[in-house]
């Protein structure tokens, strides 16, 4: 720094003295001249001593000499020669006096000078050095080097007496400097200058010399690039790199708006700011560091801690952990993200996020191969864009970045990749490579929770299935029911696994159809039982073609039939029950969103569903025994009763016989008897009577030994039901008549002619009718009616309105001599089941339900090639 000539304290003294003095002389040395003559030249002292005073020894000297010249001038020209005498005796030792006086006011003058000098220079390096430690203090009392970047420019400026300072500091990671901080009102537009690493520049060269550059004119100056120049108003500037050791911290400009000369002095001082300034930064970037590293150190701590846990506070949790920590650690970031992928929408989806408000989670669903996080998700190698608008690995779209900085690296396990985890600055060049080891640091976090979490998330649900399957198995070898069996799986699956709905669909056989047999959850009662056709929806694509299915948006298939009561599903999965390669059944699965179907569902349901084959297979081999083993049973009790009827038959048949004979005797005696003439005509009223009871009985005889004797092939012919049931009626009209028993008859006009003796089938109607009166109380209700079946059989049923048939009796009912009537026989319905089962027909007999019984029979339609 270059001192004044003099000080303020002097300088309007001095000035005032010479002119007062050289006023004086000039003024009265003339008159003294002439008044005191010669001795007047003792006057010249005067304005020697002030030339000395004012400009120095040298010029002292030269005032005395031209003082002595000029007192030598006037003492030639003196008229007065005693006074010359008297003079020329004086003039050396006056002359002595004047040098003498030029001399030691110059010296004075130059003593004077240089310790007021030097008190200057004292004073000036004690408020330099107090300037330079409040400085260094001021860096050393930051926290943040953003703070430190805008506030040294002006403290800069000011300590060298310049206009504006312009900061710049060394990025190591690109190897490259970066505007940093600026005073004055160029600030935001010197931040936003982007140096070309190329092309040289005065920051980057000072670094390059180690020392201090004084750049005088600007406008001609190589290192100063004249598009950058126009934005600033300078036309001197001084470099000033800040190197500690081998580490370059930056470069400060020290810039002046008037042409400014720098001396080696200056430049030495502003090299030794240039070092304090840099030994500061350095000591503080140390400090922060060190800060830094202890914090990244708690923050990993207590991620790892919460790995450990992750099982208690879940996976989200840990990732929102990371993502803070990752944004409180880098100092720059202010927005980070965690993507992860979606398989199935083969799309990167955000699963943590801070920093971001203003957007919803689809705004931020990147596709694969899309944007940097695609690209670093397909390398796997961490990128870092220092300015979003500069980089083209940055791609740009209609809608411009709400970030200037951008930093990604991947989350992967081994090799398989995970996702990324993204942070994002509204600063350029905010990212360093300390921080993109940090951010891939945090991305071995993430994988480690993610994998954590996928393998406790496989464990239970691996322990879920195999309880599942457990209690599957276990219901299948205790239950033979196969409803309650399925069921039971429906509510299980639900209960244990969350789906959403849960059905069983059964194939009907006979139609074809699809038969919503169980479902789960309240829905499921207003489902089941509803048919769905062949093909249908997804259920009957799968029916239809044994293979299984599974999408998890079931807008996209064509196939699929919405269901109003299951608008929220979203995934659906159907396998099909298969026993061999016959589909019995679906089981069907759906899951509402956010929540999908994965292959493991798959291969779940693909177990649950053969399990459930081999319980139906089992439950249909159970039922085809028990229907063998009944069908045996009916077989040996109609072999029982053939016997118990051929007995009884033979009885008949012995009994008849013996009737026979005494009755054929009296007839013949009652027709001899007949002949007589003289009987009166009671008698013979009352003999014709007893005729017709003995034919009658005759008539009845035959008839017990005509049902017991195997009927022959061609005693069948065509009979028409309705007429039976008419003709019984009219014998029976009487007898409802006094029990005061209603009767209906509703005929099938369509009804086919069936195939049989009428006196046999007569008699099977008589005999139900009778047994229907007998059980109706007074005031009760007969009903008879016929129908054309759908296998083309005639049916007769007989309904009556008693108190039915006991159910301990109804399994029996047709059993010979099992009956619940005091005075029966318990031959009546036996002898008509005989009846029916030789026509090749069937009967059966149930309780009605409003009370009451119905016996109903079917017979085979009559064939004409029967004749």
């Amino acid at each position: 720094m270059k001192m004044p000539r003099f000080t303020n304290r002097f300088r309007w003294v001095e000035r005032g003295f010479i002119l007062v003095l050289a006023a004086l002389f000039f003024i009265t040395f003339p008159f003294l001249h002439q008044v005191v003559g010669d001795s007047a030249t003792a006057f010249s002292v005067f304005p020697v001593a002030a030339v000395g005073w004012y400009f120095g020894l040298g010029w002292g000297i030269i005032a005395s000499l031209l003082a002595i010249i000029a007192n030598s001038i006037l003492l030639t020209t003196s008229s007065d020669f005693g006074i010359f005498l008297l003079a020329q005796k004086a003039f050396i030792p006056g002359a002595i006096i004047i040098v003498l006086v030029g001399i030691i006011s110059g010296s004075v003058r130059r003593f004077v000078e240089q310790r007021s000098q030097v008190e200057e220079e004292l004073r000036a390096r004690e408020r330099y050095l107090t300037m330079l430690n409040e400085i260094t203090a001021s860096i050393l009392g930051t926290e943040k080097m953003e703070e430190i970047y805008q506030k040294l420019p002006a403290s800069l400026a000011e300590l060298l007496g310049a206009d504006d300072c312009y900061f710049t500091r060394w990025d190591s990671t690109l190897n490259q400097i970066i505007p940093s901080g600026a005073s004055g009102t160029s600030a935001r537009t010197y931040l936003e200058i982007k140096f070309d690493p190329e092309e040289i520049n005065l920051s980057q060269a000072v670094l390059e010399a180690g020392h201090a550059i004084g750049v005088e004119n600007v406008e001609t100056s190589p290192l100063v690039n004249p598009s950058i120049l126009a934005q600033f108003s300078c036309k001197s500037i001084l470099g000033i790199p800040l190197i500690i050791g081998n580490h370059r911290l930056g470069a400060a400009l020290i810039a002046y708006k008037n042409y400014h000369t720098f001396d080696s002095d200056e430049i030495r001082r502003a090299e030794q700011a240039g070092n304090l300034v840099a030994l500061a930064l350095w000591d503080i970037q140390q400090d922060i560091e060190l800060a830094r590293r202890l914090r990244e150190s708690n923050a990993l701590a207590e991620i790892g801690r919460a790995l450990s846990e992750s099982e208690r506070i879940g996976l989200d949790r840990v990732l929102q952990m990371i993502v803070e920590s990752a944004r409180d650690l880098i100092p720059g970031a202010e927005k980070t993200v965690i993507h992860l992928l979606d398989i199935e929408q083969q799309a990167l989806i955000p699963r943590a996020v801070t920093g971001i408000t203003e957007l919803s989670g689809g705004q931020l669903n990147m596709r694969l191969g899309e944007g940097v996080a695609g690209q670093v998700f397909a390398t796997g190698v961490v990128i870092n864009i220092a300015d979003v608008e500069t980089d083209p690995r940055f791609l740009r779209d209609e809608t411009p970045p709400r970030f200037r900085s951008l930093m990604v690296s991947s989350i992967q396990s081994g090799k398989e990749r995970l996702g990324t985890i993204s942070v994002q600055s509204g600063k350029p060049n905010a990212f360093n490579m300390d921080e993109q080891q940090l951010l891939a640091g945090f991305g071995v976090q993430a994988a480690i929770a993610i994998e954590n979490a996928r393998l406790l998330e496989t464990t239970q649900r691996r322990l879920k299935e195999v309880d599942a399957l457990y209690r599957i198995t276990r219901e299948l070898a205790a239950s033979l029911d196969a409803d309650q069996l399925m069921q039971e799986v429906v509510d299980l699956l639900q209960a244990i696994f969350g789906y959403y709905h849960v059905s069983i669909v059964v194939v009907e056989p006979a139609s074809g159809e699809l038969v919503i047999k169980h479902e789960s959850g309240e829905r499921g009662i207003l489902l089941r039982g509803a048919r769905l056709s062949a093909g249908a929806g997804i259920i009957g694509h799968v029916a239809e073609t044994g293979e299984a299915f599974f999408t998890n948006n079931v807008e996209d298939v064509v196939f699929f039939v919405p269901h109003p009561l299951l608008a929220e599903t979203h995934s659906e999965l159907a396998m099909p029950i298969k026993v061999s390669d016959s589909v019995l059944g679906v089981l069907d699965i759906q899951q509402s969103s956010p929540r999908r179907l994965h292959q493991h569902d798959l291969q779940l349901i693909s177990a649950v569903a053969e399990q459930l084959a081999i319980s139906l297979q089992k439950a249909e081999l159970y039922s085809n025994l028990q229907d063998s083993l009944n069908m045996e049973k009916s077989m040996r009790m109609q072999l029982i009763q053939s016997e118990r009827l051929a007995l009884v038959g033979r009885l008949l048949a012995s009994v008849s016989h013996e009737l026979n004979n005494p009755l054929q005797a009296i007839q013949n005696a009652l027709f001899l008897i007949k002949d007589d003439e003289g009987m009166s005509s009671q008698s013979r009223q009352d003999l014709q009577i007893v005729l017709s009871e003995t034919e009658r009985m005759a008539g009845l005889i035959e008839r017990l030994r005509a049902s017991y004797r195997p009927p022959q092939l061609d005693e069948f012919q065509p009979i028409q039901l309705n007429v039976i049931v008419e003709d019984v009626y009219a014998l029976l009209a009487t007898h409802l008549r006094h029990k005061n028993v209603a009767f209906e008859f509703h005929p099938d006009p369509n009804l086919p002619l069936v195939s049989g003796l009428p006196d046999q089938l007569r008699q099977v109607t008589l005999n139900l009718l009778m047994n229907g009166v007998e059980a109706i109380p007074s005031g009760g209700l007969l009903t008879v009616s016929t129908q054309m079946t759908e296998n083309k059989e005639a049916m007769l049923a007989v309904a009556d309105t008693g108190p039915g048939i006991d159910p301990a009796l109804l399994p029996r009912i047709f059993d010979a001599f099992v009956t619940s009537k005091e005075s029966g026989t318990g031959l009546g319905l036996t002898i008509t089941y005989d009846i029916v089962q030789r026509h090749n027909g069937r009967i059966e007999a149930e309780n009605n339900p409003d009370g009451g019984a119905t016996f109903k029979i079917w017979l085979p339609a009559y064939r004409s090639e029967e004749i």
